[in-house]
Parts: C-alpha cells; structure tokens; sequence
C-alpha cells in the first residue's frame, strides 16, 4: 500500500504537469484549459495517492503494534481492517495489498488468545 501511494504521488509530481498540455484537451461545452484540466488531473492523483500512503502506513503501524501489543488485538485489527477497505480509495496495495490487508485484520479479529 506504501509503495503504491508512492508511486501515485510521484506520479502526480513528476510525470503529469511535464506532459503536453494537448493530451488534456477537453471536448465539453466548459470552458477549462488543458493546463487547468492537467492541473486537477495532478490534484487528484496526488490525493489519491496521499491516502493510500496514509492508509498504508497505518496499517503498517497496527501490525507493527499487533506483534508488540497483543492484548489490543481487537484495536489493532480494526484499524487494520478499516484502512485496508479504505486503501481501495488510493491503489489499494495494487489490490493485492488491500485484499491481504483485510484478511490480516479479519484474522486479527477473530484471533483468540490460548489457554495457559
């Protein structure tokens, strides 16, 4: 999820504002310019890419604090589940990351502690 937000966000930076301003030519009655429509299209990748970076290191975190912490698993599992479902907003850990997510958080949850 990490990697994926991070490449959203490089993307947003280096690649979209020094693409040609005539790949974003608009063919509807608004009256936007193509840098401005490049300009947005920069906006929202970068967002989209911000929050799967956050959601990816929050998830990081609760799994990191799982290993460490397990009396809160309830906690830890649903932050890990919320922010998995929520990646999908971003790249979702090229899906992949997101899937393992929620079934990591999904295990978390329903994870018993043994009988001493």
């Amino acid at each position: 999820m990490v990697l994926g937000g991070l490449l959203l966000v490089g993307v947003s930076i280096f690649v979209i504002p020094h693409l040609p301003s005539s790949d974003f030519s608009s063919n509807s009655t608004a009256q936007l310019s193509p840098a401005n429509i490049q300009e947005l299209a920069s906006f929202i990748v970068g967002g989209m890419g911000t929050f799967g970076l956050v959601s990816g290191i929050i998830v990081a975190i609760s799994g990191m604090m799982l290993q460490t912490r397990p009396n809160r698993q309830r906690t830890w599992g649903v932050l890990i589940l919320v922010f998995s479902v929520l990646s999908f907003l971003g790249t979702g850990g090229f899906v992949v990351g997101a899937i393992l997510g929620i079934v990591g958080g999904a295990k978390a949850l329903t994870w018993k502690t043994p009988m001493q």
